[in-house]
């Protein structure tokens, strides 16, 4: 093959000429770039203030004030198991049993020893006055009468607790044990749930708190709404509060009681919604900072938000705490002030110091 010099110079100028094209079109592309990171446009939000108009709203569990863990208070092997889960009970009924063999033989046994002593005891306090025995002999038989009484009484109770007995009319919550097992004495068997009081635990933020009642108490009333039950409202009644905020939310722990409707089973562990009429005096103050849900992100179990510099329109990262709830917007308990501007929406590209304006549609 002939070498064509004239050829080979051709192509090097046209490789030359797109090394050079591309070598613009990246520094064109690079100046832009470095241009939006610099300013880049963003939707803000003014955060505002949402009245509450004195109606509250709170997460809560259901607990029983009548719930009721029993054991046997003897060890032994299971005879008998007559709690069924789910169950109704009435006051009285036997739930439970123990093999009594044993217990009963030494309640047999206790019993004659004790009539033994008792006899022997008796004729003591005939012969004493005879002046037939002596006072010691007298003060022995009065002890031995006394031990064996003791003894008798043990041994009934013991073959009592045996037995469990529904100590009210209920349900049964929960059987931990299975006939023909050995049963530990202090060990959970089953546990019942009585029709009484029951109650709602809901957690209630500090600034609430802070507008307290008379006597250093919420003065609140409302209903609860069950999950389970989404359209009945159950009245409900302020019960207690703990004025020791736990260490982690800041929230205080309130307790509400209710009367189960009919028609309607309301277990331990169900989950409601609290809605609170607040007296004027804790409703009257009671307002949130409220903000987009498209404005918070997360670092681990951490929410923030990016906060704007009016002046310089530069962004700080500031983290939040926020209420329970769902929803487009929602309420911070702690991190923001009214009147701060924060990014409303794409997020995700933002970083601490970024200058940012507002874009707008």
């Amino acid at each position: 093959m002939r070498y064509n010099p004239l050829k080979y110079k051709k192509s090097y100028v046209l490789v030359s000429l797109f090394s050079m094209l591309g070598a613009c079109g990246f520094e064109g592309n690079g100046s832009h770039a470095q241009l939006e990171e610099r300013v880049r446009p963003v939707k803000l939000v003014t955060v505002g203030q949402e009245s509450k108009s004195g109606k509250l709203n709170f997460p809560a569990v259901i607990q029983s004030s009548q719930l009721t863990v029993m054991s046997f208070e003897v060890g032994g092997v299971l005879k008998q198991v007559s709690a069924v889960e789910g169950s109704r009970v009435q006051k009285g009924d036997v739930l439970a049993k123990l093999d009594q063999r044993d217990l009963q033989a030494k309640l047999n046994s206790a019993r004659a020893q004790f009539k033994h002593a008792d006899t022997e005891y008796q004729r003591a306090l005939r012969l004493i006055k005879a002046d037939a025995i002596s006072r010691s002999i007298l003060e022995q038989r009065e002890y031995q009468y006394d031990v064996s009484k003791s003894q008798l009484k043990t041994a009934t109770k013991a073959l009592e607790d045996s037995i469990l007995v529904a100590p009210f009319s209920g349900s049964i919550a929960k059987v931990s044990v299975e006939e023909r097992e050995a049963v530990r004495a202090g060990a959970p068997a089953i546990t019942i749930l009585g029709k009484g009081e029951l109650e709602a635990k809901l957690n209630l933020p500090a600034r609430i708190m802070a507008r307290a009642g008379e006597g250093g108490r919420p003065q609140l009333e409302g209903y609860l709404v069950l999950d389970v039950a989404p359209q009945q409202r159950i009245p409900a009644t302020f019960k207690s509060v703990s004025l020791e905020a736990d260490a982690a939310s800041q929230t205080y722990e309130v307790t509400l009681t209710f009367s189960e409707p009919e028609g309607l089973m309301i277990l331990p562990g169900m989950n409601a919604v609290v809605w609170l009429k607040a007296s004027q005096h804790v409703a009257s103050d009671f307002s949130s900072v409220s903000i987009p849900l498209a404005s918070i992100a997360s670092d681990g179990e951490q929410r923030y938000v990016w906060v704007v510099d009016s002046d310089s329109m530069r962004l700080s990262r500031r983290n939040i705490v926020l209420d329970e709830g769902v929803g487009r917007m929602l309420n911070v308990i702690t991190g923001l002030e009214i009147k701060e501007v924060i990014v409303a929406a794409g997020i995700s590209y933002l970083s601490e110091g970024m200058e940012v304006s507002r874009w707008s549609n």
